[in-house]
This record gives C-alpha cells, structure tokens and sequence, in this order.
C-alpha cells in the first residue's frame, strides 16, 4: 500500500527572539488521514512552531506548506479557510454564549451573514439557520455535551470545555487539527474518551491531526508516527515504542528516561 501524501510539510523552518533562535531549521511531513505527535522537553520549541503553523507568527526563514498552498506567511483566520485549526493549551471557548451558540459560531459560508441576503433573500438564512443546528444537535449527542446545550460555556468544567472546542472545531468543517496539549488537567475517564473521539474523527470524516503532548502513553496508544524536537530541531522520527529506544530522544528528555514524568 503506498504511503500517504503529505498535508503538512515543514521545509527548513528557522524563528528567532532577538538573539535566541527558537526553531532552528526545523523540517518533517505529515501524512494526510494521520494521527501525528509533535514532543519535546520544555524549551524545545514547539509552541513557537505551533504558532508558525497555525499563523500567529510569520516564518523567518523556511517555508510551511498546508495542501499544497504555501502558508508561511499566511494569518491565522486565513490558515484557518484553509483547513487547518488549532485548538490551545487553555481552551478559548466564548464563556459569554450557551455550548449550542458555541457550536453555531465556527461554520464557514453563513448565508446568514450576507447584508444581500440578509436584505433580499432571508430564507436562504433561515434555511441554513436549521440546518447548522440540526448539525450542532448531531455533534453535541456524538461528544456527550447534549445534556448541556443551554448552560453557558464559562460554567463547564475544565473536561467539558475540551470537549467543547474539539466539537465546535469539528463544526468548522477542518481537513486538519492541531491540537496544543488536549489532554493537560483531564482525568483518565475523559482522556479515553478525548483519544476515541480523535482516532473516530480520523477514521469517519479524514482529519489529519497533529498533537502536542506530553502524555507519552497517549502517544503511543493513538498516534501512527511522531516527530521529537529538541533546541529547536527535530532529533528524530518514528513510533513511540522505536523512539523510546533512541539513546539521543532518552537524552534530550529531563532525567534521562523518557516518561511521562520526564516529558512534563
């Protein structure tokens, strides 16, 4: 079976701070339809890079290629049309509006949002209006958040609110996610089910997904190939259980054994 073209492919990525080069001609592919993990120990220049990706900051040297577009020095809303979210370490959800509202926010081409259609064709609004909330109905029963359609966002608990950015994300219509640290301060029970509904996502709808994480066992247990950075590079590539044998990924992680104590 051939492998899998690239969605992602990161060519010779160089940021720096001043005097203090964070990526430092950083290169690797992600395969379309994957389940890939960017690691490191702190310091390594990952959430730089996450940044470069998703387009809160522009490449200096090097260049990001996202389904064949050159996205280098694109800005993150229009990364974002692309295909490509991201989601953050401390979830962004609009605390202000109920978890259906949340949901009905993220979907591209809102008829509704047209001033002519607004003016001279409100059905063609109304229509869509009840189909995105048909959608967001579907994707609320799939996460388990049905329950809580009428609460306001701000009072979910801190499990909750992850799953409410992976489902409004979902609402987006995205051909890849980029997840930054989506299981930091959940519980076993909910970090099961955040790995069923990612491998789902892949398997049922094609999302590429790329995560930044520290939980090495989550790792291992979903993802098909990660890529380990260190002083701003990528040291290395492959499965988990390959790199845990790697004398130079053991190294560049605190300790000298690579665990999850050592990763955090």
């Amino acid at each position: 079976m051939p492998a899998a073209e690239a969605i992602l492919t990161v060519s010779h990525v160089s940021h720096s701070f001043g005097g203090f080069r964070a990526v430092d001609d950083c290169s690797f592919e992600i395969a379309a339809g994957s389940i890939s993990a960017l690691i490191g120990p702190n310091g390594a220049g990952k959430s730089t890079l996450v940044g470069l990706i998703g387009g809160a900051m522009r490449t200096q040297t090097g260049s990001i290629h996202f389904a064949g577009r050159n996205i280098s020095r694109m800005s993150a809303f229009k990364v974002a049309r692309l295909g490509l979210l991201r989601t953050y370490q401390v979830s962004r959800e609009f605390a202000g509006l109920t978890v259906m509202e949340n949901l009905l926010v993220p979907p591209p081409n809102q008829r509704g949002e047209s001033l002519f259609n607004a003016l001279f064709r409100p059905s063609l609004g109304r229509v869509q209006d009840r189909e995105l909330a048909d959608r967001a109905f579907e994707v609320l029963e799939t996460f388990g958040l049905l329950a809580l359609r009428d609460e306001y966002a701000g009072n979910l608990s801190g499990g909750e609110k992850r799953l409410l950015e992976l489902a409004r994300a979902v609402m987006a219509e995205p051909k890849f996610m980029l997840l930054d640290e989506p299981m930091a301060g959940i519980n076993p029970a909910l970090i099961a089910r955040l790995d069923g509904h990612i491998r789902r996502l892949r398997d049922d709808h094609g999302i590429t997904f790329l995560l930044v994480e520290h939980n090495l066992d989550v790792v291992e247990r979903i993802c098909d190939r990660v890529v380990v950075m260190a002083f701003g590079r990528t040291l290395a590539e492959g499965q988990m259980s390959e790199l845990r044998e790697n004398p130079e990924v053991v190294r560049a992680y605190l300790g000298g054994g690579l665990d999850e104590r050592a990763a955090g």
